[in-house]
């Protein structure tokens, strides 16, 4: 009996440091690892503008996640690579050059759970800069001293919006483009896919987005219309073009299960939806090898099963 109470206390005591060990670890971290949540509108600003002009962007920062203390920033930045990535330039030296660009309030800002805040930020290319496209993000960093409470890499947390200056003294800076790569395979399996790659340089002085289509034609047969997405490409760049369809990034494929015959495909665009298009044309022949070539295989094994039995 007494054995029997001894065991019944030992049980009780394990629950209870049991109990206190969960709550210590696994209820205190969901209350410390909050998650951050930020959105700033609008992702992107494009502007054309002469050197002394101002202009006043307004970027809206909104928070659905912990309250966070927040501080805004403004980096320049370079083109990455083809898919639209870019580089932050954020040494100090390259930071105070532009500084004289931009006005802005930079001191942290506090925001609770669904709180916004607008940020008024007067853009002003000083007289006399040099004729060209100049690209910037405006940065909203999470303030890691002032996060109490929030999951030590969230606290790390940034968010950006891009700013693209096109400086020119007339508003009408000059744009050229050129087709670097319109690619498919030249001879396919009718049961793969028919995928187009499109790279598009910009060999002039201002961003500008392409405006196009791929037109797909089957010889003797239907057309379809692959509308490319108006991606922008940056000065001195060439930026990797996907298709677009009710609002969405898609790769630029020819749809269909089966394909047979031979399809003409032309690519044309214009810049900015303006000038004078440029073109360029391709063309692929897809057949059934693979069922050519299942046919050609049970022909073998029947041919050998025969002789075997023969």
């Amino acid at each position: 009996m007494i054995n029997n109470k001894s065991k019944i206390k030992t049980i009780g005591v394990l629950f209870v440091f049991a109990y206190l060990f969960i709550r210590l670890f696994v209820y205190s971290d969901s209350v410390q690892a909050q998650e951050v949540s930020l959105s700033l509108s609008p992702p992107i600003t494009e502007l054309t503008i002469q050197p002394g002009r101002s202009y006043i962007q307004v970027f809206t920062l909104r928070n659905d996640g912990a309250p966070v203390t927040i501080g805004p920033k403004i980096f320049p930045f370079i083109p990455l690579d083809r898919q639209g990535h870019a580089e932050l330039i954020e040494d100090k030296n390259s930071v105070d050059v532009f500084a004289p660009w931009f006005y802005f309030d930079q001191t942290p800002v506090s925001l609770g759970t669904t709180g916004s805040r607008d940020f008024y930020v007067k853009i002003t290319p000083p007289v006399g800069t040099e004729e060209k496209d100049y690209y910037f993000t405006f940065i909203v960093e999470v303030q890691n001293e002032n996060n109490l409470g929030i999951n030590n890499s969230l606290a790390q947390a940034r968010i950006g919006a891009n700013i693209l200056i096109s400086v020119s003294k007339d508003g009408n800076p000059s744009k050229k483009a050129s087709a670097i790569t319109f690619s498919a395979p030249r001879l396919i399996d009718s049961f793969s896919t028919l995928n187009y790659k499109v790279v598009i340089a910009n060999t002039g002085f201002s961003f500008f987005k392409p405006t196009g289509k791929i037109t797909v034609d089957q010889i003797f047969g239907s057309t379809t219309v692959l509308n490319l997405a108006p991606l922008n490409v940056l000065v001195g760049g060439a930026r990797e073009i996907s298709c677009i369809q009710d609002e969405n990034l898609i790769p630029c494929t020819l749809p269909g299960k089966f394909l047979i015959g031979i399809y003409r495909s032309d690519l044309t665009f214009t810049i900015d939806d303006s000038g004078t298009a440029i073109a360029k044309q391709i063309y692929t022949i897809a057949f059934p090898f693979s069922v050519l070539i299942g046919v050609a295989i049970i022909f073998i094994i029947y041919r050998i099963i025969k002789r075997l039995t023969g």
